[in-house]
């Protein structure tokens, strides 16, 4: 795989190439310009071409995913459909999960450098499917982040999940508590993986909260990225502990599952009981003698506390313990023991429900 100078005949290339590795060894790919009125939009013009001559004709259009905002990429796809009858195909260096998602839901096939592959073709019916890298491959851009990690990439995530309409750099650098460098060169990563788009002046667009969240829990997770992370056991029970954090008079935020209930409506039925009690507290073994815990090891715990990487999190006991930021808890659901993953997607639905921007 090559970096981001490919040609675009080599960029289509190597996307074909992920074709290819699918495809019985006795098919051929050619892909060419088009000709007169034939599809008029698209770059090329592909034929795949069977032993017994069946072939299969596709639009191509070709990005590349540091060129283009996954709006742009859509946006030019549904112009070549609508001035042809041919499936159309999305040739690119990399397709990030938010934009894999968006032509899955509009029904476009797509190729990249790296092995992602979604063909589908109704006559004759052809579905061909591979997956390819989890994040943008090759070295970042020099000003750009390749991992999200660290704190000010912890304090923009939060921040860019609260954000409800297109916020410029500075101001979103000043509600996150961190340099407007550093937020900038995590937009150039998240802009590259199609988590966010950017406007005409730089300031972000859109975002798209659960790719974002779920694109930051492939760096992060709550047992690794925060500090001092120890386990428990509740000899009498969850619930009950969960019942005393009322009381202690440590400074505390509840995430994972205890987080989440108290982030969805009271009528919601959780789709995972509660058997493990995720907090963040300044000190994980004070709590946990407040609170009555044995420690014990991560296979048998009950309760996991750790020491958050953002201390400001933390609030001072007043009844109800505080809840850490939405995103926060959405990342330790998706990082945490059990079947987080549903409970996070479960809290990401009761959101979008408001907030359209958690429903990609």
């Amino acid at each position: 795989m090559r970096n981001a100078t490919l040609s675009e005949t080599a960029l289509v290339e190597d996307a074909f190439n992920s074709v290819r590795a699918l495809l019985p060894s006795r098919w051929t790919i050619t892909y060419t310009a088009p000709e007169g009125r034939e599809a008029p939009l698209a770059d090329y013009i592909a034929s795949l071409v069977a032993p017994n001559g069946l072939r299969i004709r596709l639009a191509v259009e070709v990005k590349r995913t540091r060129a283009s905002t996954v709006s742009a990429v859509l946006g030019q796809l549904r112009a070549i459909q609508t001035h042809n009858d041919l499936p159309v195909l999305l040739a690119t260096d990399y397709a990030p999960p938010a934009l894999r998602a968006k032509l899955d839901a509009e029904g476009f096939s797509y190729a990249d450098a790296t092995g992602w592959v979604r063909l589908v073709v109704s006559d004759p019916p052809i579905l061909l499917t591979a997956q390819g890298a989890e994040t943008v491959p090759g070295p970042p851009r020099e000003s750009a982040v390749r991992r999200l990690n660290g704190v000010a990439t912890n304090r923009t995530i939060c921040a860019l999940a609260d954000t409800t309409g297109p916020v410029g750099v500075r101001d979103l650098a000043g509600v996150a508590g961190v340099s407007p460098g550093s937020v900038s060169k995590l937009l150039q990563t998240l802009a590259s993986e199609g988590t966010v788009d950017r406007g005409a002046e730089g300031s972000i667009a859109t975002v798209r909260k659960r790719s974002l969240v779920r694109r930051w829990a492939l760096d992060y997770s709550f047992a690794k990225t925060n500090l001092d992370c120890s386990y428990f056991i509740a000899p009498r029970g969850v619930n009950r502990a969960l019942e005393r954090l009322q009381d202690v008079e440590t400074p505390i935020a509840l995430t994972g599952s205890a987080g989440a209930r108290r982030l969805v409506p009271g009528n919601v039925t959780p789709v995972v009981p509660l058997f493990l009690l995720a907090v963040y507290a300044a000190s994980p073994r004070r709590l946990a003698a407040e609170l009555g815990l044995v420690e014990t090891r991560q296979a048998t715990a009950q309760v996991m506390i750790a020491i958050p990487q953002v201390p400001d999190i933390l609030a001072e006991p007043q009844g109800n313990p505080a809840v850490a930021p939405t995103a926060l808890v959405v990342a330790d659901l998706l990082t945490l023991p059990g079947r987080g993953d549903a409970e996070a997607e479960q809290l990401m639905e009761m959101l979008a429900r408001s907030d359209p921007a958690w429903s990609e």
